[in-house]
């Protein structure tokens, strides 16, 4: 009677399987939006399909990958099944709950006619999360960590009853490379190739507000969105399922921006966040488009980095104040001694109060001398504590404006110039991403990231039109140091250019620059930025003798912000070349930018190598 039993079973199973895969042919199900969405499905040149998750376990067809009927017929013959699946190993219908509920209301399934599946484990983790709302976090710039010089976006899930001061317990949704190297050039390679694996995973907020505003000194901004509740149960079970899926990781495309916006357009599949973005996914981008969406963002949170906390308390201290704060933070005792006792109680506060986070900071971020600044700042604390008064309260204002209200990150330009007595047009276009003098509103000031940089020339007299320039990266990070902050500035470029040197008018070199240096800042007018650096050249072409040189030297410059649209900057270069052709040079730079509006700016520059000088007038769009 048992195996009858058993068998019976079995063939009504059967029946009502080919009953829902007839189902799912007639409306042809397997092309659906939203099914293609489920497994991460991109339209490829042929014509077909193809997933862009990279893990065997996320597809239960042996060719679910590249076909979508295939793997829509395996997942609904599955959820017959109590065999475990995928790396998180469970019955398909709890694994991929996200395509179960999808197609359990396209096609009307009858949950009794499938084997029971409590799916307990989900559900814990959803009590657990008990989601009433969804944040996008963006941390902004962190110029120190290739993967995150272009900011990171995560998701934040609010939960009910949450307040302002709770809402740091909340849980996130990331998604990050799983790095294997700790060489640098590999890191590079390996990013831009594709060559880390990506994973969805969950954190406690507080552990990535840690992470990214006191050891990272990253500003972040959080954007509540505007979901329903079933939008939000939708993206939740997207990424329950994510669990069991791994990602092909690209620095510059399928990153931590991309996969995040694949989570939010299951959640709404009109929204059509990922259809934009074909090249490249900056986190940027993503905040500017989901800010675009009428509606979808209902408030917008400023969350300090311990830095700015830092920097803005010291701007509200006097003279006299500013130099307690040097003496108490090494020196904690001193926060008894008369003279500063003396002071008005709000006043002392406000000094122990921007020590204390000083200090704090260097005791999560120095390492082998962490204890020396936690017994410090426990000094500080005591004599905070004797003071039964606020501090007066400090502004803390952001350092730049929210990332979605800064200038589009591709950048075209029209220019007319003149070189050695001959005029010429320039046709210029950049990929990505921001430099020293494009409008710095929502953008981390004075940094500088441009890729895949690209100037034609068309030089009037002689008829002649040429590649000017190709700059495959420049980089430059200008921290100004002062008594608190003394982190160094660096940069690195490499690329084409063109150049007149031994009787050779339009000669094409390579070249590989980095520098190490310092940057102080001053506020004679609006802000000026000084800045020098140690640096090494490399060049290389046919117009030198051995084909190239090698050597280094020095750069002295400044930044000047005039206005709020109006910038100007001048630096001087002199390199010596010991190795390959001997040789040395003098580089001297002059521009000046002035915004007609955050995606409009003109541009002025003369620029000088050796004996060579050229002027030029670019109009930028920004788009």
């Amino acid at each position: 009677m048992l195996c009858f039993f058993t068998d019976t079973t079995k063939a009504h199973a059967d029946d009502y399987l080919q009953e829902l895969i007839q189902r799912a042919n007639t409306v042809a199900l397997h092309d659906q939006r939203y099914w293609h969405l489920l497994l991460h499905y991109r339209r490829t040149i042929g014509g077909g399909y193809e997933s862009e998750a990279d893990e065997a376990g996320f597809f239960l067809a042996p060719k679910g990958k590249t076909d979508p009927k295939a793997e829509l017929q395996a997942t609904l013959a599955r959820f017959f099944s109590t065999e475990l699946v995928g790396r998180s190993r469970q019955p398909a219908r709890c694994a991929f709950i996200a395509r179960y509920h999808w197609l359990k209301a396209a096609l009307a399934i009858d949950e009794s006619r499938l084997p029971p599946e409590p799916c307990e484990r989900f559900h814990a983790w959803l009590r657990e999360l008990n989601p009433a709302s969804i944040t996008l976090v963006f941390p902004s710039a962190y110029m120190n960590n290739p993967s995150s010089m272009f900011g990171h976006l995560l998701l934040r899930i609010d939960q009910r009853g949450q307040t302002e001061q709770t809402r740091i317990l909340a849980y996130t949704v990331n998604y990050s490379a799983d790095v294997t190297t700790n060489n640098g050039i590999v890191f590079a390679v390996l990013g831009v190739a594709g060559g880390f694996k990506g994973y969805f995973s969950t954190h406690p907020y507080y552990v990535k507000a840690k992470e990214y505003g006191d050891f990272e000194n990253r500003d972040i901004w959080e954007y509540r969105l505007n979901l329903t509740e079933d939008q939000v149960e939708r993206l939740l079970m997207h990424t329950w399922e994510m669990g069991n899926a791994s990602f092909d990781y690209f620095f510059f495309k399928e990153n931590c921006a991309y996969q995040i916006l694949s989570l939010l357009d299951v959640a709404d599949p009109d929204l059509h966040l990922t259809d934009r973005f074909w090249l490249y996914t900056f986190p940027s981008d993503g905040v500017r488009m989901i800010a675009e969406k009428p509606g979808l963002v209902k408030e917008i949170i400023f969350r300090p980095s311990r830095s700015t906390k830092i920097r803005r308390g010291r701007q509200a201290l006097s003279g006299d104040e500013k130099m307690w704060l040097g003496k108490i933070t090494a020196d904690p005792s001193l926060a008894q001694s008369e003279p500063f006792t003396i002071m008005p109680p709000q006043r002392q506060a406000l000094v122990l109060d921007v020590a204390s986070d000083y200090l704090l900071y260097r005791a999560a971020t120095e390492g082998n001398d962490a204890t020396s600044y936690q017994e410090r700042n426990k000094a500080v604390l005591i004599a905070r504590s004797k003071l039964k008064v606020l501090s007066v309260p400090v502004a803390l204002t952001p350092v730049t404006g929210p990332p979605e209200q800064g200038h589009n990150v591709m950048r075209a330009g029209l220019g007319l110039g003149w070189h050695e007595r001959e005029f010429f047009n320039e046709l210029n276009f950049r990929l990505a991403f921001h430099d020293l003098f494009d409008p710095e509103y929502g953008y981390t000031p004075d940094a500088q990231i441009e890729a895949m940089d690209v100037a034609l020339r068309h030089y009037a007299r002689s008829d002649h039109t040429r590649l000017e320039r190709f700059t495959l990266v420049n980089i430059v990070s200008l921290s100004p140091m002062d008594a608190l902050f003394k982190s160094p500035s660096w940069k690195v470029s490499t690329g084409l250019e063109t150049i007149e040197h031994n009787q050779c008018r339009f000669c094409r070199i390579g070249n590989l620059n980095t520098g190490i240096g310092a940057a102080a800042e001053s506020f004679w007018l609006k802000r000026e930025v000084y800045f020098g650096f140690a640096e090494l050249a490399s060049e290389y072409g046919r117009v030198f003798n051995s084909n190239y040189r090698l050597g280094g030297g020095a750069t002295l410059g400044t930044l000047v912000d005039i206005t709020e649209r109006w910038k100007f900057g001048v630096s001087g270069t002199y390199l010596q070349f010991p190795l390959g052709e001997k040789s040395h040079e003098w580089r001297v730079s002059a521009q000046q930018r002035y915004a007609l509006h955050k995606n409009f700016a003109v541009r002025f520059e003369f620029n000088q190598r050796a004996r060579t000088q050229e002027y030029l007038l670019n109009l930028h769009a920004y788009f």
